[in-house]
């Protein structure tokens, strides 16, 4: 058994597999969300208009849900929005989502991608007095980081090659007898029951190497 190769091994195995549990897990979705807004104004002026920015969770896949009511007409408009250098710190992004012309009520609904900032707009139709509420609801889904699937994909292909890796590291260190790769040395070579040469040998050396007379 190599004991390093299996602790490297495990490692490979435990970090492989707990992206791939994370990816997956995430990818399903996680627990639904839900976060609503509301707006008040009980008196808007004639010819008066007013503006609420309302911040939500963005989110790739969702459902949003804006109503209202007054007790008298008035000109209500629903826009996306994004931060500026007005006053109100808030400006408008693209044409208004819905708008509802000197109306008492109105609903509307949309699924898929939400934005984190809209910005509501009332002005007063009439010549009295309008009291004004408003909600904006958002039910939502957190969806595996926000990652492009690509992204997805390549992440989990890595996950699962470091736990394949990690796997076989461990196979390894626990079948590969220890010291298997250890070089070899004189006293491998050396074979005590081998019999030592006879001086028969040297005789013969040295009359070889003596000079002729």
């Amino acid at each position: 058994m190599r004991l390093g190769l299996v602790a490297i091994g495990l490692a490979f195995a435990l970090v492989g597999g707990g992206m791939v549990v994370s990816f997956f897990a995430f990818s399903s979705g996680g627990p639904p969300g839900y976060v609503a807004r509301s707006i008040t104004a009980s008196a808007i002026a004639p010819n008066q208009t007013q503006a609420w920015s309302l911040d939500t969770v963005g989110t790739s896949q969702g459902t949003l849900t804006f109503s209202w009511v007054s007790d008298f007409r008035a000109n209500v408009s629903l826009w996306k929005a994004t931060s500026c250098g007005q006053p109100s710190g808030v400006c408008p992004v693209g044409p208004a989502l819905v708008r509802w012309p000197s109306d008492l009520s109105g609903t509307w609904k949309s699924s898929g991608s939400i934005s984190s900032t809209y910005l509501v707009s009332v002005s007063d139709a009439t010549l009295d007095a309008v009291s004004f509420n408003a909600t904006l609801a958002e039910s939502y889904s957190d969806q595996a980081f926000g990652l492009p699937a690509t992204d997805l994909v390549f992440l989990t292909i890595g996950s699962i090659l470091l736990l394949g890796t990690g796997a076989i590291g461990v196979f390894l260190g626990l079948f590969l007898p220890g010291g298997v790769y250890r070089a070899p040395s004189l006293e491998d070579d050396f074979d005590p029951d081998y019999p030592e040469p006879s001086g028969e040998f040297d005789e013969l050396d040295d009359e070889e190497n003596a000079e002729p007379p």
